[in-house]
């Protein structure tokens, strides 16, 4: 038996495409799922009809228009061509966000979205202007405000013959849209809801299994199914692996954990196994810390020991780590669809009902990600529930589950999510800059926060990193104040950087303004309070402790170091796509952007160039791999050099001779 009828399927994007104009006219709001779950076929023909024909007005609506890096400089390209022809030679660009970024859309057609890839905008008017803000839990009822008639999606084909369809990597706002869509629909408006299969996505049940009839055309050509577009794994710096340490200290046994993706959610994730596999070295760790000492709530609030009853996942994206959870025998505990059923299992009482350990909005990650996805078991699989972010993000009743049910699956909750910067007073700043400019979006970190503080015995978590490059110039993150937030200060809850962790619930101000610059790099420490005592937050008469000082980086890449033989804490510790040489080469590039950042540092980088030595067997493989072996006129010839100054600037070699090409 069929999954759908011959009248559903078409075997081209462009049968698709213009069987939408047929049905809905030229004058198209076209809603994309954020992130993996575009369909890259069926985007790519619809954007390119609208190209040719002018007549057509085309609104998208989406979030994380992913595409493949491109280098702005020389080097940057030579460097990332070859690894970008590697890792995405055979997934097709989506068109529109390419000409997005490069600022060549066509007059017929905008894009507006409310979640940026951090940073690829910030330069952008275009976006700048036409970004919509709004929390992920109100995307639906804005998506459908900007007047979407027209909604693809890639899909995955049925697990078995007959079977139904899978939303599988985005359920997330869909399962709330096409209710809303067909309502409209059935009052009389044209819309059209267009599934893409693809049969490199996973299929997943629950409430990601979706019958054809919820489609008007299904586009089926297998013949072209492309693989599903990868985020590399990111390094995990000394700083991040602090960072996810202490936000291991504050997971209780038999908890829930909401994190995010990139490398601060991947230390949390490591060390949160770290925990569990080789408690000693942990507490080895936590004891060298003297992590109780220092900040005694955490023998409250959080647990020292392996995960007896194990983690519930509850995150609007289902990030590689809650599988290697899975894995480590972490992520166990399971929740239950049926509100006695939970209370019991809650009292420690036998369940016999079928449970799951994981609810996920969207799922997004590296190839091998995909990969254990694909390759799960049928009761693998069956402990995932890909579902709905309003059913997630907050508490409130949802056809997936009341809010009783909601706070009874969510014990012990800790909701992790990571800041750009952070005010003494506690407001998080996450998404944006004082000037209006947009990095990111809001996402689903506010509905954290907020549930954070209405569930019994949960935590909001905020996580950043204590300063950053700017200019060439280290720089706090934690600042006295700042003119944009993204978390009011009423929300504050716990902070924690490299350096330790800020308990800031409920704490009178004072408190809280030292709570800060107690976790603050020792550089600032100094300025910061001076400003805490101007505006009268700090009585005039503290002085830093000596013991703040030690909040450097030496300091804790020598803790990190003396655990596990100088091995417990690696840059990878689930895998990397780079060569050993593109890890160098990578490490050396950021050295040299991030030393030629200032005029100065442009002027004394070239002096150093011109007496740069490009010869040698130790560079041989470098240039090899960046395609600088000989030749290539002046501009190669400068590269060459400006490569060997990054290369002895990373410690690969000496960079004292003075010789030429």
């Amino acid at each position: 038996m069929s999954y759908a009828p011959d009248s559903l399927r078409k075997d081209t994007p462009e049968a698709c495409v213009e069987a939408v104009i047929q049905k809905v006219g030229k004058k198209i709001v076209l809603g994309l799922p954020l992130g993996l779950g575009k369909p890259v076929r069926l985007a790519n023909a619809l954007y390119e009809r609208a190209r040719q024909d002018p007549s057509i007005d085309l609104h998208i609506v989406t979030a994380i228009s992913l595409l493949a890096p491109k280098g702005s400089s020389s080097l940057e390209k030579r460097f990332l061509e070859p690894f970008v022809r590697r890792l995405y030679g055979d997934v097709p660009e989506l068109a529109y966000a390419r000409d997005v970024l490069d600022q060549r859309l066509p007059a017929n057609v905008r894009v507006s979205e409310f979640f940026f890839k951090a940073g690829d905008f910030i330069g952008n008017e275009e976006q700048q202007r036409h970004y919509v803000c709004t929390n992920y839990t109100h995307a639906v009822r804005d998506l459908l405000a900007q007047g979407i008639n027209v909604v693809f999606q890639m899909v995955a084909p049925p697990a078995e013959a007959g079977g139904d369809l899978s939303l599988s990597c985005n359920p997330d706002l869909t399962l709330d849209l096409l209710p809303e869509l067909r309502r409209q629909q059935e009052a009389g408006r044209k819309v059209a809801v267009v599934g893409e299969l693809n049969g490199s996505l996973p299929w997943f049940g629950h409430d990601a299994a979706i019958g054809a009839p919820a489609f008007d055309l299904l586009l089926e050509q297998p013949q072209t199914d492309y693989p599903l577009f990868p985020v590399p794994q990111s390094s995990i710096s000394p700083a991040d692996h602090m960072i996810g340490f202490y936000a291991s200290t504050l997971l209780r046994d038999g908890g829930t954990l909401q994190v995010g993706i990139g490398s601060l959610g991947a230390a949390v994730v490591h060390s949160t196994i770290l925990r569990h596999q080789h408690n000693d070295q942990w507490q080895a760790l936590y004891d060298k810390l003297r992590v109780a000492t220092r900040f005694p709530f955490v023998t409250t609030e959080g647990d020292r020991g392996p995960f007896r009853e194990g983690l519930y996942g509850c995150s609007e994206m289902m990030v590689d780590g809650f599988l290697y959870l899975m894995e480590a025998g972490i992520l166990k505990r399971k929740v239950y669809d049926d509100l006695e059923d939970q209370e019991r299992s809650n009292r420690g009482e036998a369940v016999s009902a079928a449970g799951v350990v994981m609810h996920g909005g969207f799922f997004l990650g590296p190839r091998d990600f995909y990969q254990k996805l694909r390759g799960l078991s049928e009761q693998e699989r069956s402990r995932i529930s890909m579902t709905s972010v309003n059913f997630i993000n907050d508490l409130y009743d949802h056809r997936f589950g009341s809010q009783r049910l909601k706070a009874a699956q969510r014990q012990d909750a800790r909701f992790i999510n990571s800041a750009m910067m952070h005010t003494l007073s506690g407001a998080a700043i996450s998404d944006g800059l004082e000037d209006g400019r947009v990095i990111s979006g809001v996402g689903g970190q506010y509905n954290f926060v907020a549930m954070a503080h209405a569930l019994a015995n949960a935590r909001s978590i905020i996580t950043l990193r204590s300063t950053r490059e700017k200019h060439g110039e280290t720089v706090s993150n934690i600042v006295f104040s700042y003119g944009h937030c993204t978390i009011p200060r009423h929300l504050r809850d716990i902070v924690i950087t490299e350096y330790g962790i800020a308990d800031l619930r409920g704490k009178p101000d004072e408190e809280v303004y030292l709570a800060m610059i107690h976790i603050a790099d020792a550089r600032f420490q100094p300025s910061l309070l001076k400003q805490a005592q101007k505006a009268g937050k700090v009585r005039k008469d503290f002085s830093l402790p000596s013991s703040w000082q030690e909040n450097t980086p030496d300091q804790l890449r020598r803790a990190l170091e003396s655990i596990g033989g100088g091995d417990a804490f690696p840059a990878f510790p689930f895998g990397c796509d780079f060569t050993d040489e593109e890890l160098v080469l990578g490490r050396a590039l950021q050295g040299l952007k991030s030393a030629t950042a200032s005029t100065r540092g442009k002027l004394r980088t070239f002096a150093r160039a011109v007496r740069a030595d490009t010869k040698g067997p130790e560079l041989d493989p470098y240039m090899e791999r960046m395609g600088l072996t000989s030749g290539g006129g002046f501009g190669a010839m400068l590269d060459r050099r400006l490569l060997a100054v990054a290369l002895a600037d990373a410690g690969v070699l000496d960079d004292s001779n003075e010789k030429s090409d």
